[in-house]
């Protein structure tokens, strides 16, 4: 699960932080291509294109989407999720919940790693070991910290016991929960050779340029992958991915620039992949261990003067839904009660700054990304919509590692930010609003919603788990420590004789499932 700071849009990925979790329950692909339901032929070369390079190659200390669109193909995980959310087998062929801290994982027998290691549970052991081992320095450390062991002793039965119940173990282990071989990490670079049980195994990786991977013939799924080879290429520019699939010099490629989508998909060479409902929540953040944001009345007064669907027919060209809350209205975790600031009330938003001691309106500066063209606009809408209640906000343009570095650090007063791969609530919440998480940037502190988040976390009561939630919400949106914004959506574009690609809740590739028509 990984949050980045907007790399996935120009090509920037090499600062980013862990994502956490926010249910996009039904991320379904939608295509309107005959050529989705054609039969595939197995062989080809498929040319992608990603939108940057990765950071490195190993599943448990990359913290950047371009690595996992990589790497996910070359290892497994013991579950995995489809387009409909819903937990399907991997590695695992069946689970078991024996009770709140035990769960029981079956193994499939006929797994084998790329080195000729056959998998077993001292693999699964292994790979969270290594994550929670803290001279690993993983950022997944934190999704099983609620691991207390690993029960190996049958090869082919994994046993975990927790520290207490954990509502979204699962979907962890969906999410980030690639296994690896404890031979080919201490044996060789983990970071540049990869070696997994995947669809594909690892080639080459020129720097700059491509990451070549091949078909694993010894694959433990019949029939995939499809594929004889995958070479993903690093453009950066929006604009040269679309040119090189015009030119027939790619077969896919992702993060279709949002003003070209209507043209695109329109377009009868190209099949266009979208998910009915957005996302990826993108944020204002407030810096609230700094005036003037430290005091709730300012970070609410601006929450009711800006208006979400400005920014989305601005920002995003009228893509995406209107962003209320930690999830989007598809998720089965949605609840529309108790939100705040859904509607602009500028009357409203004057009275709190008089009453927070400005009267006469005040003066804010807005760390800007130029790089990334939808949340510079974004701040743009902002800083129009603050005039009418007196709030001269300045944008300040910087660089993406200069914006990381003072957003992590507390260094500065307000930007945008988003979560990216969200799934379960408490990842949101416990990563970036519970005092001290590990991407709590706008530093936010309550000691009744900490205890709710871990009560929350702990149970395995969907029902008790929404309810807590709807609690974490409602006082949350009303401190406004931030104020979402907008849902993207995701799409793909890749030549008519392409099918198989599919946007699921992981955001995963499955380029184990991508083909060619003819």
């Amino acid at each position: 699960m990984q949050f980045e700071t907007r790399g996935r849009r120009g090509g920037a990925r090499k600062l980013t932080l862990i994502l956490a979790a926010l249910s996009l329950g039904a991320l379904i692909a939608v295509a309107g291509s005959p050529a989705m339901s054609a039969e595939i032929k197995d062989g080809g070369d498929l040319r992608a294109a990603l939108t940057g390079e990765p950071d490195v190659l190993d599943p448990a200390t990359s913290s950047v989407y371009t690595g996992a669109q990589v790497y996910e193909g070359i290892f497994s995980k013991l579950i995995d999720m489809d387009a409909s959310g819903k937990f399907v087998p991997d590695l695992a062929t069946s689970w078991t919940q024996v009770d709140d801290k035990t769960w029981k994982f079956d193994l499939v027998g006929n797994a084998t790693f790329h080195n000729g290691e056959k998998f077993t549970s001292a693999d699964v052991k292994y790979t969270f070991g290594r994550i929670l081992d803290p001279k690993t320095a993983s950022a997944y450390a934190g999704l099983y910290a609620q691991i207390d062991s690993i029960d190996a002793s049958d090869p082919a039965v994994a046993v975990f016991h927790l520290k207490s119940g954990f509502g979204p173990f699962l979907t962890n282990l969906a999410t980030n929960g690639e296994i690896v071989n404890q031979k080919a990490i201490e044996s060789g670079d983990p970071t540049r050779n990869p070696v997994g049980t995947g669809p594909f195994e690892f080639v080459e990786w020129v720097q700059g340029d491509h990451i070549a991977l091949k078909k694993n013939a010894t694959y433990f799924k019949a029939g995939l992958p499809h594929l004889d080879t995958v070479t993903f290429k690093f453009l950066p520019v929006d604009q040269s991915r679309i040119d090189s699939l015009s030119a027939g010099e790619l077969d896919w490629v992702d993060a279709v620039p949002l003003n070209l989508v209507p043209s695109l998909k329109a377009d009868t060479r190209f099949t266009y992949v979208t998910s009915p409902v957005a996302g990826i929540p993108d944020f204002l953040a407030f810096n609230t261990k700094q005036p003037p944001f430290d005091n709730p009345k300012v970070r609410q007064a601006v929450a009711l003067a800006i208006n979400r669907a400005d920014i989305r027919d601005v920002a995003y060209l009228g893509t995406g839904e209107l962003g209320l809350e930690e999830v989007p209205t598809g998720s089965s975790w949605y609840d529309p009660t108790g939100i705040f600031a859904a509607e602009p009330d500028i009357a409203k938003a004057k009275q709190l700054l008089s009453e927070a001691g400005f009267p006469n309106g005040l003066s804010v500066e807005y760390l800007g990304l130029p790089q990334y063209p939808e949340l510079l606009k974004t701040g743009q809408v902002v800083r129009d919509e603050l005039k009418a209640i007196g709030i001269d906000m300045t944008i300040k343009p910087v660089d993406v590692s200069v914006w990381y570095d003072a957003y992590v650090s507390g260094k500065y007063q307000i930007t945008s930010a988003y979560q990216e791969r969200t799934i379960d609530p408490d990842n949101f919440y416990s990563l970036v609003i519970k005092s001290g998480g590990p991407i709590n940037t706008v530093g936010y502190s309550n000691p009744t919603v900490d205890a709710l988040i871990d009560k929350a976390a702990a149970s395995s009561d969907e029902a008790a788990r929404k309810d807590l939630y709807q609690q974490i919400r409602t006082i949350v949106t009303g401190d406004a420590p931030l104020v979402f914004s907008h849902y993207e959506t995701l799409n793909y574009l890749m030549n008519k004789n392409v099918t198989g690609s599919a946007i699921t809740p992981t955001l995963s590739l499955h380029m184990e499932n991508l083909g060619f028509t003819q």
